[in-house]
C-alpha cells in the first residue's frame, strides 16, 4: 500500500479567526472553495495541510471539548520552544496562563488552543 499523509479537516465557527490563528503557527494558504453550504480553506506547513471547513449555519459546539470521540490535538514539534513560545506569545495565540512543561522524560511541552477549543501541542524535537 502507497499511502502519505494528505491533510487534516477541522470544522472552525470563524473562518477568517481560524486562518489567522493557524497563520501565527507559520501555516500558508493553499487553497479555498467557496461551496453553497461551506467554504473549504486549505492552509500548509510543511507537508502538513489543514483544511478549515466553515459552514453558512453555525456548528454547535460540544459541550467537553476535550472528552469528544475523534481528533484529539493538532501536535507540531520544533527544535526551540522557547523561541517558538516568545513569538507565539507576542503574537497573543498562546494565552497568558500558558507554560512549558517538562515532563520526567525530558520532554519539553506547550499546550494550548485554537480559536474552537482543538488543543494544539508544540514539542521540543
Amino acid at each position: 500500500m502507497d499511502l502519505t499523509p494528505h491533510h487534516l479537516g477541522i470544522i472552525v465557527s470563524d473562518l477568517e479567526r481560524s486562518k489567522a490563528f493557524y497563520r501565527a503557527l507559520g501555516f500558508e494558504q493553499a487553497d479555498e472553495r467557496v461551496g453553497e453550504d461551506k467554504t473549504l480553506s486549505f492552509l500548509r506547513l510543511g507537508a502538513l495541510q489543514l483544511e478549515l471547513f466553515a459552514y453558512v449555519e453555525p456548528v454547535p459546539a460540544a459541550e467537553v471539548p476535550e472528552r469528544v470521540l475523534g481528533f484529539r490535538h493538532l501536535a507540531l514539534e520544533t527544535h526551540d520552544i522557547d523561541a517558538a513560545f516568545a513569538e507565539l506569545r507576542a503574537a497573543g495565540v498562546v494565552p497568558e496562563d500558558a507554560a512549558i512543561r517538562e515532563l520526567p522524560s525530558g520532554w519539553r511541552l506547550l499546550f494550548f488552543n485554537d480559536p474552537d477549543g482543538v488543543e494544539i501541542e508544540i514539542k521540543q524535537a
